[in-house]
């Protein structure tokens, strides 16, 4: 029950939160009565059995009730209560400004924001940081493995318990981990916020794996999950698309050997060499008042904080252990694959997230854009980017194109990422380089006026939901502990000049490079080659 094999797994997650929503009970039944095919016509004794088996079915997840009365233990829309709760509220009529916003501090050093639009629906998620990057060569893919086996049980409940009150709640719960984040969410009814933050709290601080030496038994059947979650993962690995491969390898040579550099991804070899030990004092390492931030959406703040300081009081304020500063490299790596296609990255070390420069670096992004050769047209679309009109309308071959804008805490990633052909691979490799040099070359004011609306209304946009929200508030005040609302982001935005992109590649593209390439290698240009073209390409275009 550990593990989550092929039929379970990613495929797992989407029929993971199907249950947890609700919705499971349908599709079981669906799959039961044979989804929904047409059935031939039967005779009468055949028909009286047909009756019988639906009568047994029905019965079976007690759904024996009249269409006209309301399911059993399952209450009736209060509307009084709803109107309540809709006037006491305050109303979703404008952007969350900063105002808006309330944080605290427990003693310990745990944060919580929140903030209330009125609605009567939750979002609630608790932050920490952990991820890959704060891994050792015993916990190599500890991360991945503990987020594959979030919300199978804890030291409270069973899987089987934990499921089913999840279940009740009607909640969509999820967990993912990056890098630097490991995150746990939770999204539902206004009046299950409360129980759902518990929820989460309990598989992130509590997993079963901590209880893995109760007895001798136990600790067997964890390793034999772990063991078979392997298998699992070696499937996955072999599904690996070029994209994925190159921005794997392309963080791996950038940060060579630390950090962020760290496989994120967990192999099977790497599982099989996990221990539920391991596995739990990893999850022990992160676990201190200054790793973790709670946020709530349409939660009132003072019951989120009094919830918090209930299972947060009692994290030590620091785990004891510094954090291992980030160390940019540059470099590359190479991966021989065939098939139908090649892929490139190159990037440099850009901007953290505190850096003065992000917000020009972001405005960068939007402006070269980019996107696929199969994209069609539209308002939005960025079909006048700089990568659009540049490459992708001139070259039939090329399949992809689009920014690397990776942003960290004490580091980042930023470049240009391409897909072509496999037999275009040395014609790739000079495309990216020559976009890479004149990344902020001859941009004009009409270019730039679009690119800041672009970035402007795309932050808008996205900030429109409410998950979406809840983690911005959430890592913001885990990275930094302050919260930027969008009307200061947009101020900023506008403020952007073309000095300000063009300071922000100068400074990019005085690093050495990062390459990461994937395909037929013959023919390939050697780091040494690309290193020099893009020192030349660059003297070349800030002396004009």
């Amino acid at each position: 029950g550990w593990a989550r094999k092929k039929g379970e797994g990613g495929e797992t997650r989407g029929r993971s939160r199907e249950m947890h929503s609700g919705r499971g009970g349908a599709r079981m039944i669906a799959r039961v009565m044979g989804r929904g095919t047409a059935p031939a016509a039967a005779p009468a004794g055949a028909r009286g059995m047909a009756s019988m088996a639906w009568r047994m079915i029905h019965g079976a997840f007690d759904f024996e009730a009249s269409m006209k009365t309301m399911m059993p233990g399952v209450g009736g829309l209060d509307a009084a209560a709803i109107d309540a709760a809709q006037k006491q509220a305050p109303a979703q009529t404008r952007l969350v400004e900063k105002s808006d916003v309330k944080i605290s501090t427990l003693e310990n050093g745990a944060r919580v924001v929140s903030i209330d639009q009125g609605a009567l629906t939750s979002s609630v998620g608790m932050f920490w940081n952990a991820g890959s990057r704060y891994e050792t060569q015993e916990s190599a893919g500890a991360a991945h493995v503990m987020e594959l086996l979030a919300f199978k049980g804890s030291l409270k409940r069973s899987k089987l318990q934990m499921t089913r009150d999840m279940e009740r709640l009607g909640a969509n719960f999820g967990t993912a981990s990056t890098r630097d984040v490991i995150t746990f969410a939770a999204d539902g009814m206004r009046s299950n916020a409360l129980e759902m933050f518990h929820t989460l709290a309990e598989a992130s601080m509590h997993p079963a794996i901590l209880d893995y030496d109760r007895e001798p038994a136990y600790t067997e059947a964890m390793q034999a999950g772990l063991t078979e979650l392997a298998g699992y993962l070696d499937s996955q690995s072999k599904k690996k698309d070029p994209d994925t491969i190159v921005m794997e390898n392309l963080h791996a040579a950038a940060f060579e050997g630390n950090t962020l550099g760290l496989p994120m991804w967990a192999a099977g070899s790497a599982a099989r060499r996990l221990t539920p030990q391991v596995l739990s004092d990893y999850v022990r390492s992160y676990q201190s008042g200054d790793r973790v931030a709670v946020c709530g959406i349409n939660v009132e703040h003072e019951a989120l904080v009094d919830a918090a300081a209930q299972v947060l009081s009692g994290l030590p304020p620091s785990s004891g252990v510094p954090m291992a500063k980030a160390r940019y490299t540059g470099g590359e790596r190479r991966v021989a694959g065939s098939g139908g296609s090649a892929a490139v990255s190159i990037a440099f070390e850009a901007c953290t997230w505190s850096d003065d420069d992000l917000v020009a670096q972001c405005v960068l992004n939007t402006l070269l854009g980019g996107g696929g050769s199969f994209s069609s047209g539209g308002p939005g679309k960025g079909m006048y980017t700089k990568l659009y009109t540049n490459c992708l309308n001139g070259n039939d071959w090329l399949i992809n194109i689009s920014v690397v804008n990776q942003v960290y805490q004490d580091s980042g990633l930023f470049g240009i990422s391409a897909t072509a052909d496999a037999d275009r691979l040395p014609q790739l490799v000079d495309l990216v380089m020559q976009q890479c040099a004149q990344m902020a070359k001859g941009i004009s004011s009409q270019q730039l006026s679009r690119a800041k609306n672009m970035a402007a209304s795309g932050l808008l946009i996205n900030l429109e939901s409410r998950g979406v929200l809840c983690e911005d508030m959430g890592r913001q005040v885990l990275a930094t502990g302050t919260y930027v609302d969008a009307a200061e982001l947009v101020a900023q935005i506008q403020k952007v000049t073309v000095a300000d992109l063009e300071r922000v590649a100068e400074r990019m593209l005085a690093k050495r490079p990062t390459v990461s390439i994937y395909g037929e290698l013959y023919g390939a240009p050697s780091f040494l080659e690309i290193e020099h073209s893009l020192k030349s390409n660059t003297t070349q275009t800030l002396s004009k």
